[in-house]
């Protein structure tokens, strides 16, 4: 109808499909090849890191090898929901595949060299390691306005020295992707029934 906005299909498929059409990911419900096995690898080498909410998912449907459908089922949601928070598992986890491996204590000790106040050096070295706002403000007892202030204060702090380059470039990846890095909360259900699956 003339006036109306155009839906994109593939938005229409992550809404109501009960399938599971994922198109954009390399590997699904099929049995894995020897290169998805390396890759299933390196996502598990990655899981604990993730947010509680999005490991739950990804456990579930990469390694559980259960359908979106039967995983909505399970905590109570629709399979859209799923679909939506396997996506944003997903997208974290390709945005930690791409960051550069950095030693954590060498960090520290760098940070640590710049930075004058020990949050500040805690709050990179978490916000590298977790790549999340919420779960770094949950491990220093602190709130998430908090975390980002000091975050953004700190990376413009160190782009003034040459010497913080390799770091610099990191956090920059880091601050310019905080919408993949949110993270998607979980019910008070969903975290009862994870606790009876697991």
């Amino acid at each position: 109808m003339p006036g109306r906005d155009l839906v994109d299909p593939f938005e229409m498929e992550a809404r109501f499909s009960n399938e599971d059409g994922w198109a954009y990911l390399e590997w699904g419900q099929q049995e894995p090849s020897s290169d998805m096995v390396k890759k299933l690898d390196r996502v598990k080498s990655v899981l604990e890191s993730l947010p509680p909410r999005e490991a739950d998912f990804l456990d579930l449907y990469f390694f559980r090898r259960l359908k979106q459908t039967n995983i909505a089922n399970i905590f109570r949601v629709s399979q859209p929901t799923v679909c939506y928070r396997l996506k944003r598992a997903t997208s974290r986890i390709k945005f930690i595949f791409q960051l550069p491996n950095f030693d954590i204590s060498e960090m520290e000790t760098d940070l640590g060299g710049f930075l004058s106040d020990p949050v500040d050096v805690r709050i990179m070295a978490l916000m590298y390691l977790t790549t999340c706002q919420s779960e770094v403000a949950k491990r220093l007892g602190v709130s998430q306005g908090l975390v980002r202030h000091r975050f953004i204060r700190s990376l413009k702090h160190m782009r003034h020295n040459p010497s913080m380059q390799k770091y610099v470039d990191v956090f920059d990846v880091i601050s310019h992707n905080l919408n993949i890095l949110r993270e998607v909360q979980r019910t008070p259900a969903e975290s009862a029934i994870t606790h009876i699956i697991t």
